[in-house]
């Protein structure tokens, strides 16, 4: 697994945020790698490969502009090859300019993102429902995230199992 440092992948984030920004879809997807895997965990959408990438970003920037979503990072977190960001969103509702909150976990493989898992306060994820629109589960590449999870495991003894699991 690389290692990146926080200012690498700031700097790599910081050209595919200056592309969303100015609309580009193009070279958004250029930020990316060749089959990057999105999860909308709050949504439930699980989105793989460069073409159902591509759609939730054809959705996503112009919808975002329309919103005018504008975040502030609360946190920053990093592991060797993944930054986790909590953020206040600001975005422009029927009802008026709300604040919401999100959590997002972008990997980095090379020198492009592989991937981001993002979950949403309440009212931030009615936005991007919206902005994702209710045809978006057709969308070649998009699946319930559900069907995409491992299977539960069985009913623990909790106490016992957590005293003796090192990566609870």
């Amino acid at each position: 697994m690389e290692k990146f440092t926080l200012q690498q992948m700031e700097e790599l984030l910081a050209v595919h945020e200056m592309a969303e920004f100015n609309l580009d879809l193009d070279a958004t997807m250029a930020t990316l790698v060749d089959n990057p895997v999105y999860e909308l965990p709050t949504l439930g959408w699980h989105i793989e490969g460069q073409s159902a990438v591509r759609e939730t970003y054809a959705r996503m920037l112009p919808g975002s502009d329309k919103r005018n979503i504008w975040a502030d990072k609360r946190v920053h977190a990093v592991s060797e090859n993944e930054l986790c960001r909590e953020a206040y969103v600001y975005f422009d509702t029927e009802n008026g300019r709300v604040t919401g909150r999100y959590f997002v976990v972008m990997a980095f493989e090379g020198n492009r993102i592989s991937g981001e898992r993002m979950y949403m306060d309440t009212a931030f994820a009615k936005a991007m429902t919206e902005i994702l629109g209710p045809d978006f589960g057709d969308v070649p590449g998009v699946s319930r995230l559900e069907d995409m999870s491992p299977p539960p495991v069985p009913r623990l003894d909790r106490a016992a199992e957590h005293a003796a699991n090192p990566n609870h």
